[in-house]
């Protein structure tokens, strides 16, 4: 017991009745109430900061589904104004291995929760600060390289071009950090609509053409799936995850390599999106890090390839709100295979007009 009102952060137990039976010195102060006063209650009766208590009952509930839940919620704390309490609630099982109660620790991740917040709230106002001077010179370098403003030479041709395909790759990093913030924003939502396979694989890798036969790079796509069968998703939202999976594998395969980009059919019929290079291939000691926001295997200052590193980031945060997981398979200098299921919508969409026709008749 020494031991535990020691620790610093706060340890909360119930019962198999959902009654508290143990509560120690930093659970008191987040919670707002004193041991004596909530030992043999249930945590519903307990008079304390209700915003945290409320998320300790809900988790609890949920340990008959799950053996772990986590989340960070927002307190008002009268001395330290707003805190930000990051709860994880365990299944505490007896030695016959029935449920005897839950344990739930409470950390505050105050610190940590602000200085995401202002990282994140710095790069949008950046982002948005750079999209407006690059808006006019993606416009007057369009305008030299197409002539419009009289003819080019075959150097200015050259340069004007160069400025425009330049434009184009810092675009597309402020439109990835534009994105991170609304990944990490408490009102990121998604459009979700019903489209094909087919919608999904037109013109998916159309942006990396060019960059693969500049390096001899084969480029492939196969479909595999029924082009007509639907997809419940985002669309702008999975084809921007789906092209960061294709731009890493190229960005990352040796000149003269090969990328294979295969969508068909999963298990329990889940729609499979896959990316398989011949690259230099990932330690499995980075097999984790690799997406987490602005991580580089290479040393950012001596790497030879370009990016933030947030293509997977952003993958990965628009998968799992999806409902899927993203996995890599890669052994260093064997190449990597990036991938991720999704449910498909049973019906077709000839299955799906017959069906809406039969209704109106």
């Amino acid at each position: 017991m020494t031991s535990i009102s020691s620790i610093v952060d706060g340890i909360v137990v119930t019962d198999r009745e959902g009654n508290v039976a143990l509560l120690n010195a930093a659970a008191e102060d987040l919670l707002g109430v004193k041991s004596f006063a909530a030992i043999g209650k249930s945590l519903r009766d307990i008079c304390g900061r209700r915003e945290l208590l409320d998320v300790l009952v809900h988790d609890r509930q949920r340990m008959a589904d799950v053996p772990q839940a986590r989340q960070t919620v927002e307190v008002q704390h009268a001395e330290q104004d707003l805190l930000y309490v990051k709860c994880t609630t365990t299944r505490v099982s007896d030695y016959r291995g029935q449920p005897a109660g839950t344990l739930a620790l409470l950390e505050d991740v105050t610190a940590d929760f602000k200085t995401d917040q202002l990282k994140n709230q710095y790069l949008s106002i950046v982002a948005h600060e750079l999209r407006t001077p690059l808006t006019g010179i993606k416009t007057f370098s369009t305008m030299f390289a197409k002539g419009s403003l009289g003819a080019l030479n075959a150097r200015q041709q050259a340069v004007a071009d160069s400025i425009r395909e330049q434009s184009g790759r810092l675009e597309h990093q402020i439109d990835k950090l534009i994105h991170l913030g609304h990944l990490d924003s408490d009102e990121y939502g998604q459009d979700r609509e019903a489209f094909t396979v087919a919608d999904l694989c037109a013109g998916l890798i159309a942006p990396f053409e060019q960059p693969a036969r500049d390096r001899r790079i084969a480029l492939t796509l196969s479909c595999d799936a029924d082009p007509q069968a639907l997809v419940l998703a985002d669309r702008a939202d999975l084809r921007r995850a789906c092209q960061a999976i294709v731009e890493n594998a190229v960005k990352f395969t040796r000149d003269g390599g090969e990328v294979r980009v295969q969508v068909g059919n999963g298990q329990d019929g889940r729609l499979r999106f896959s990316v398989r290079d011949t690259g230099i291939g990932i330690d499995s000691r980075y097999h984790r890090r690799i997406f987490e926001k602005f991580f580089q295997v290479e040393d950012p200052l001596t790497r030879h390839h370009g990016g933030a590193g947030l293509g997977l980031f952003v993958a990965k945060g628009i998968i799992e709100a999806h409902g899927g997981r993203i996995e890599v398979a890669s052994r260093l200098g064997e190449g990597s295979e990036f991938s991720f299921a999704l449910p498909a919508e049973r019906q077709s969409v000839g299955a799906a007009s017959s069906t809406t026709h039969s209704r109106k008749d």
